[in-house]
């Protein structure tokens, strides 16, 4: 049980790292396309988006860790159609962030593309963490 709790615990917080920079990505980084010309902007999101990328890239190593040893454990219990769903979906969120430079290097072109996919991971995210709440209780 103490294994359980302590890798639990590195997913919680891996997801919340996980949520907390797409979140900054979606909501605040765009607001310094207003407060800056477009060059610096560029350079500005560049900047942050290595340096996210960077610290995710490690995180998520660990969330897709934790993740499996979880879904093994739930496997041994028995767990419902909801928290199935739930871990697929996450993994799918966890591993996507993996190719998000190449889907927006092929996307580059596409204006509204970059805002669109930030805020759909960010709602798949949030469906995720609420689907990882119910999946106890359906």
């Amino acid at each position: 049980m103490e294994v359980y709790l302590v890798v639990k615990t590195v997913h919680i917080i891996c997801v919340i790292f996980f949520i907390g920079v797409v979140s900054f990505r979606t909501f605040i980084v765009v607001d310094l396309k207003k407060q800056f010309d477009l060059t610096l902007y560029k350079k500005i999101d560049n900047l942050l988006g290595k340096k996210a990328r960077s610290i995710i890239k490690v995180n998520n190593a660990f969330l897709i860790i934790t993740g499996i040893y979880l879904a093994i454990y739930y496997f041994q219990i028995g767990i419902g159609l909801v928290l199935w769903i739930k871990i697929g979906l996450g993994a799918i969120l966890a591993l996507t962030f993996y190719i998000v430079p190449l889907i927006m290097a092929k996307m580059k072109n596409v204006a509204w593309f970059n805002m669109f996919f930030h805020h759909l991971f960010f709602t798949l995210m949030i469906i995720t963490i609420v689907l990882s709440q119910f999946a106890f209780y359906i």
